[in-house]
């Protein structure tokens, strides 16, 4: 079972920046999941709500800002305020942090609130540039986004994120092309990842922080797991 730090080493340090995306490469992991967005001036940033005030100092959305107006607001947490990697990443920033290392990325396209134009091209354009396509998941709440992902490039994977049930999952999975279900943690059963191993999806199951519940998933052979202990997760693993 492959665990993805949620936002880096979010537990630990401000989610969703360098420095905690630094920090869960130093505890070795083999996945990371991130949030994009575009700015004003149509740069992928990374960061996961469409207002930036719960986690940094200013308010407004994302897509109201230039990148440069992005990068001046300072980190919330009072003891990073200062730190020069705790500021709004661009996605380019964390694929050229990532691609030393043998991890698999999984990136969430933020479309679910705010359908950003032409975001998915933009983004399967830059892992292109980066070699990275084939270590990269794309996942949304917008299901559309990843039909559009699909149409662009067939071999693209993605993943399926809800929060509620859909009938026939595998089979509404199947139809857009999707290679992983991510569901809410409360949806998850033995039957469940049964009938999704039956249909060849993967199972990566969002938010399992519970020390319990980590080991339910790797007793029930989920394929993966998002987490904001990934250290916690480790030690558990191991």
């Amino acid at each position: 079972m492959i665990y993805f730090a949620h936002r880096g080493d979010s537990s630990n340090y401000p989610e969703n920046t360098m420095l905690a995306f630094k920090k869960a490469i130093e505890l070795e992991v083999k996945g990371i999941e991130l949030d994009v967005h575009k700015s004003k001036d149509n740069e992928l940033v990374v960061i996961h709500d469409e207002d930036i005030q719960r986690t940094f100092l200013g308010k407004g959305l994302v897509k109201d800002y230039t990148l440069k107006e992005l990068k001046q607001f300072s980190c919330r947490k009072d003891v990073f305020r200062d730190h020069p990697d705790c500021k709004i990443p661009t996605l380019k920033e964390v694929l050229k942090l990532i691609k030393p290392y043998e991890l698999t990325l999984n990136i969430e396209l933020k479309t679910d609130h705010i359908h950003y134009a032409g975001i998915e091209e933009d983004v399967l354009r830059m892992l292109e540039d980066y070699n990275l396509k084939s270590r990269v998941i794309i996942s949304s709440f917008y299901h559309q986004s990843l039909a559009r992902v699909k149409e662009i490039d067939s071999n693209m994977r993605t993943g399926i994120l809800f929060h509620h049930p859909i009938e026939n999952v595998v089979e509404y999975a199947k139809n857009l092309g999707a290679w992983s279900l991510h569901p809410y943690l409360p949806l998850v059963n033995e039957k469940f990842i049964e009938n999704a191993h039956h249909g060849d999806l993967k199972v990566n199951i969002y938010t399992v922080n519970n020390p319990e519940h980590i080991r339910r998933c790797a007793l029930e052979k989920v394929d993966g797991i998002f987490t904001d202990y990934p250290g916690l997760c480790k030690e558990i693993l191991s």
